[in-house]
């Protein structure tokens, strides 16, 4: 087995738990078989990017840290990543939300 997968490997097996999430609703969120997420996930198989997308789209991070393992732990970097996600019409529903958001609890 290649080191890398088996770190890449690592770092979604990591993330999906971190998300409280099982093999199989990752494997439902990102449209990969359970079977092929294991491989993955134990470092035996590697991925085309597209799967790389869809996995980090389904685990809320970067394709870098499942890539490089760059840290994903800055305050703001998580919600910067949701925000990215969206479609500009979602972005401007979001920043309406997250304005009220902030009002409501900073008052």
């Amino acid at each position: 087995m290649d080191n890398f997968n088996i770190e890449v490997g690592a770092r979604i097996t990591e993330m999906r738990k971190q998300r409280g999430y099982t093999r199989e609703k990752l494997s439902e969120f990102s449209d990969v078989s359970v079977q092929f997420l294991a491989d993955i996930e134990k470092g035996r198989k590697s991925m085309t990017i597209a799967t790389l997308k869809r996995i980090a789209a389904a685990l809320l991070v970067p394709t870098d840290y499942i890539v490089n393992g760059t840290n994903v732990n800055d305050d703001n970097d998580g919600i910067i990543f949701i925000l990215n996600t969206l479609s500009d019409k979602n972005k401007k529903q979001a920043e309406k939300i997250l304005t009220a958001f902030a009002e409501a609890v900073n008052d």
